[in-house]
């Protein structure tokens, strides 16, 4: 009977022996084929909506934590200021063209005084062919000849000054309608103004850091509210992996995921890349090594992993805990 005992104390400490190196050499394997991390966070775009006009807020369409689509109005600035902008545009636009519509008018009452002056040249050149023949045969007077060939003189000059009024009213054409299309440049900067009256969302998202009320004051550029798209094409989870474990990973691999939200539920992804450099690297104070006192530390570099699509990455927000685990051989 004693012998039994010691023989079964024997098997039990073999046993657990045994059970103690597979499962060292597991946790050993799992190290090197699984690179997990809690040092993760979800991240993702936040998209601020500002106003590109001055003016005061009129209505407000959205509230905290409102789902929105792209092309919703979210809120409305006091448009009078550039109604009025837009009215003179159109004033100066009227002007422009009326001025064209003058200049047309003049240019063509230029072109009849040539046609007409032609015509009076083409006849005191016939009088003046004609009574030459007449003085040369002294049958006429010849002060009736000059005065034909003055006739014609003064037509050939009123013809001349007719062309050069033409082009000179076709010169103040041009500049009218050089006018004219600044005119209508801008009345459309003026609509485009006043389009931006209208607030709309950029894109689809969750409205968060709501700062704008009824009756404020906006400035251009001035941050109004952020816009938080949720969908999981728009999110990804940031690992901070030591550098340590670094060696196997490689874009294209895949991750489970666990959040702290629901740690019974995972998500997949997709490791997309590696950083640059350590997240101490581009730190506001970075670590200055060239010390006396330095002591070596593991750095982390971040990995971007993108979400797979599932019913557990629409639940995750910006900012939450997860859990990553890369697995290697994928």
């Amino acid at each position: 009977m004693p012998k039994l005992k010691q023989w079964l104390s024997l098997a039990a400490i073999l046993l657990a022996a045994a059970i103690g190196a597979l499962w060292a050499r597991h946790a050993w394997v799992r190290s090197e084929i699984l690179v997990a991390t809690d040092d993760a966070y979800v991240r993702g775009r936040v998209v601020a909506v500002a106003s590109r006009v001055p003016g005061t807020v009129l209505t407000l369409r959205v509230v905290e934590n409102q789902a929105v689509k792209a092309g919703d109005l979210i809120a409305t600035l006091d448009p009078r200021d550039f109604d009025a902008l837009e009215a003179r545009a159109q004033g100066s636009l009227a002007e422009a063209q009326a001025a064209q519509g003058l200049n047309r008018a003049q240019i063509a009452q230029a072109q009849a005084q040539v046609k007409a002056a032609e015509s009076q040249k083409a006849l005191a050149g016939l009088e003046a062919r004609r009574l030459r023949a007449l003085v040369d045969a002294e049958a006429i007077p010849r002060q009736k000849y000059d005065q034909v060939v003055t006739a014609l003189e003064v037509a050939t000059a009123q013809g001349e000054a007719a062309g050069k009024q033409v082009a000179a009213l076709e010169g103040a054409l041009a500049v009218s309608a050089g006018k004219a299309d600044q005119a209508r440049a801008g009345l459309a900067q003026a609509r485009l103004q006043r389009s931006y009256c209208a607030i709309l969302a950029p894109c689809d998202g969750v409205v968060s850091r709501k700062l704008l009320e009824p009756g404020m004051v906006v400035a251009p550029g001035q941050p109004l509210l952020a816009l938080v798209p949720l969908d999981a094409a728009e999110l990804w989870v940031e690992a901070n992996v030591k550098e340590t474990q670094l060696r196997q990973v490689r874009p294209g691999q895949r991750v489970t995921l666990k959040a702290d939200l629901d740690p019974g539920a995972s998500f997949q992804g997709v490791v997309e890349s590696l950083a640059a450099g350590t997240g101490s690297a581009f730190s506001l104070l970075p670590p200055e090594n060239a010390t006396g006192n330095w002591v070596k530390v593991v750095q982390r570099v971040p990995v971007r992993i993108r979400l797979v699509p599932g019913p557990s990455a629409t639940r995750l927000r910006v900012g939450m805990s997860v859990s990553a685990v890369i697995d290697t051989r994928s």
